[in-house]
């Protein structure tokens, strides 16, 4: 899948807990599909910085805004014809509702990196310098409401995500992530009005 194939889809979001490999994959998917790449984290308040490196997780009152600032930023960039690919936990469905506030039906497209907890706690475990303890693992693997695998059949479609396992190498990953992406826009170009 190359970039002039996936613009109908104005943005990507990479999702999954802490370690899953959000931020990598991401890069490494914009770059294949040549889009600018926007991590999540950049848009943290310096407040909710702190409180994660502290050890204490965010609640939902931290979340809002950010989401807010999130969801803002695929409008605009979509609105300029940009298509990106965002690195975000979009742990609950709630927050992945926020972020799809205001966009198209379908998007943005959700890529869940699936990965095992004693892979996810051993990546961030390894982490230099990131303001996310190998505390808060646990915790957003209890808050993690996973999507619906937009592989299987199901009537609701409205929490759609490609499952994408991340527990082996990078390439492998992002062979798969690409896999999926273009599997997923020729389903949807195969149901859009001729």
């Amino acid at each position: 899948m190359d970039a002039s194939s996936s613009s109908a889809v104005a943005s990507v979001v990479v999702m999954g807990v802490s370690g899953s490999g959000k931020t990598t994959v991401g890069r490494a998917l914009a770059e294949a599909l040549g889009r600018p790449f926007l991590d999540a984290d950049d848009f943290h308040s310096p407040a909710s910085r702190e409180k994660m490196h502290a050890g204490h997780a965010l609640d939902d009152a931290d979340r809002a805004p950010w989401l807010l600032a999130l969801s803002a930023e695929l409008r605009a960039r979509r609105a300029r014809g940009e298509p990106v690919v965002l690195a975000c936990s979009a742990l609950r469905r709630s927050y992945r509702d926020a972020l799809r506030a205001g966009l198209p039906p379908g998007e943005p497209r959700f890529v869940f990196l699936a990965v095992e907890a004693g892979t996810v706690q051993a990546r961030v475990g390894q982490r230099a310098g990131h303001f996310f303890p190998t505390s808060l693992v646990a915790n957003q693997m209890h808050t993690l409401e996973p999507p619906t695998d937009a592989a299987t059949a199901h009537e609701d479609r409205s929490d759609d995500a490609l499952f994408v396992p991340a527990g082996g190498p990078l390439a492998d990953t992002l062979a798969m992530a690409l896999a999926a992406l273009q599997r997923a826009e020729e389903t949807a170009a195969s149901r859009r009005p001729a």
